[in-house]
């Protein structure tokens, strides 16, 4: 069987707006609190975003809304988890099996501080990113909220959710 290969291929990515949110509230909450002040539906999805790393796998939990005003696809992410770092126990230890160590991870690594992201599949011309911005601001428990320059991101894989 042939191999062929497609020279000098780009893949056209779809443009996006990235929200970052400030906050110290669990992610559930966050979705419920953006559903109510912003009288949209953010539904948590049956998947989690899994970053596959050396020594385990982060889930981050993500939430959609479709936005049908818009035409536009709505996300909530958290920016950070636990998971667990498994590390097996040298054979001659006093404690034998597998150890475990809770390991914090962050899915936009250029934005450490960012709690949540709020990414819209959509050109950031059309759609009103500043009345968003305004009316998440208006949460009391959101500390801070600003768009994102996503072209300082070196990894927009882990934004595709679908």
């Amino acid at each position: 069987m042939a191999v062929h290969k497609f020279l000098d291929w780009d893949m056209e990515e779809e443009p996006f707006v990235l929200i970052g949110i400030h906050s110290t509230v669990e992610p559930y909450r966050m979705a419920f609190l953006i559903n109510k002040y912003l009288k949209v539906c953010f539904k948590r999805d049956q998947r989690d975003q899994d970053v596959r790393l050396i020594n385990y796998v982060a889930q981050f939990p993500v939430y959609h809304y479709e936005d049908k005003e818009q035409n536009a696809k709505i996300f909530l992410v958290a920016n950070h988890c636990r998971a667990e770092l498994k590390a097996t126990a040298s054979v001659g230890s006093l404690f034998e099996g597998d150890a475990s160590t809770t390991v914090k991870s962050t899915l936009v690594k250029e934005y450490r501080k960012v709690d949540y992201l709020i990414k819209i599949e959509k050109d950031a011309e059309h759609y009103p990113t500043k009345k968003l911005l305004n009316k998440l601001i208006e949460i009391p428990q959101v500390i801070s909220v600003y768009e994102i320059d996503t072209m300082i991101i070196k990894n927009t894989d882990y934004l595709i959710f679908e």
